[in-house]
């Protein structure tokens, strides 16, 4: 008998990861084209993207893109209390984007229902083109990750792809952005952006397997993020909490300080999610203050960073050429990488779910 290549779902379905990036990255411009002409055209004011979980982090991801690209207000919003109080603002002049990678989550279901009897026109995002969320939708754009039976992984990264893709699409339908960094950015997601997946998790593995070792017996991770990185770092604390049950949390890089930095201590795990961009200033000046207190630091940074390597006792070093826009979705399998890692190291079956479900379809 040939032995499986993997031993968990999770870590082949993180492997799958750069094939759905590329099938996801290729696919959907019609639509995609559609509704950003149908929003132009439709006279609506502002955009609400909601879900729950990993797809109301990715509808933060889209809020941050949709604001910077294509020049929009745009709110993001957790399923229920969308349900319960954000839709009375809600109107014939709102957009609203609901997120579920099933489809099915009730939550997501309810606020479609919400959003429709208000009026609003409403755009279901989901891998699942037979879902009640992709039927009951004004219109829908689908990821391409297939089926997916470990936690969320590529559901995940391809949902935060998609929504910035939008976002790109949006702003050239819209003309609030340069028409030749658009289409630079989207042929990279075309591109190079599955290559460069595929690369870094074949390299990093490794690594990780043995950063996972040497920092499996963590009492607590806090992992921090500026700007479109913040919904990465939530996306990651998710994981490690439901594949290793490690405590984790994300937080944003000013807010950190804050309160939360007030509880770290030498048990506790710092880790910086730290591309170039606007925010990498602010994330220095912050891992310079943690490292005072004594709290182990792991930044992912670009290669030859050498700013961040001098005050991180671990760094994973990414692809020179990802911005952090990109490195909102294409850091987050290395993250998904270390929590599967982790997992194993812990003797934890990262598959299987303890008290939660992968879909919750009923309240």
């Amino acid at each position: 008998m040939v032995k499986a290549k993997y031993d968990h779902y999770t870590l082949k379905e993180i492997y799958d990861e750069p094939k759905a990036v590329e099938l996801t990255a290729k696919s959907g411009d019609k639509e995609l084209r559609r509704a950003a002409r149908t929003f132009k055209d439709g006279g609506f004011q502002r955009i609400c993207l909601t879900g729950c979980g990993s797809s109301y982090y990715a509808g933060i991801a889209g809020k941050y893109a949709i604001e910077e690209f294509a020049k929009i207000p745009s709110s993001a919003i957790p399923a229920l209390e969308f349900v319960h109080y954000a839709s009375s603002a809600i109107g014939a002049e709102s957009f609203v984007i609901c997120l579920s990678q099933s489809g099915e989550t009730i939550e997501t279901l309810k606020a479609l229902r919400k959003a429709k009897e208000r009026g609003a026109y409403v755009l279901g995002l989901t891998n699942n083109e037979r879902s009640r969320l992709a039927k009951g939708a004004d219109s829908a754009i689908l990821t391409s990750a297939g089926v997916e039976i470990g936690p969320g992984t590529k559901t995940v990264v391809t949902q935060m792809l998609l929504i910035y893709k939008f976002a790109l699409i949006m702003a050239d339908v819209m003309n609030s952005y340069a028409p030749s960094e658009l289409n630079r950015m989207i042929s990279a997601l075309r591109v190079e952006t599955p290559k460069t997946l595929a690369r870094t998790i074949k390299s990093k593995d490794g690594g990780l397997r043995g950063l996972a070792g040497k920092y499996k017996e963590m009492k607590d991770a806090y992992i921090i993020g500026s700007g479109p990185c913040f919904p990465c770092a939530l996306q990651a604390s998710n994981l490690i909490k439901e594949a290793t049950s490690i405590h984790a949390e994300a937080f944003s890089v000013e807010e950190f300080r804050h309160g939360p930095m007030e509880i770290l201590d030498r048990d506790s795990v710092f880790i910086a999610i730290n591309p170039p961009g606007v925010g990498r200033a602010s994330l220095l000046r912050l891992i310079g203050r943690v490292k005072k207190i004594g709290t182990i630091v792991i930044s992912l940074a670009s290669e030859g960073d050498a700013d961040t390597g001098k005050l991180s006792d671990e760094v994973i070093s990414m692809p020179g050429n990802i911005d952090e826009w990109r490195a909102s979705f294409l850091y987050l399998p290395i993250l998904q990488l270390f929590a599967y890692h982790l997992a194993v190291e812990r003797d934890i079956n990262p598959d299987h779910f303890r008290n939660i479900r992968k879909t919750w379809t009923i309240e």
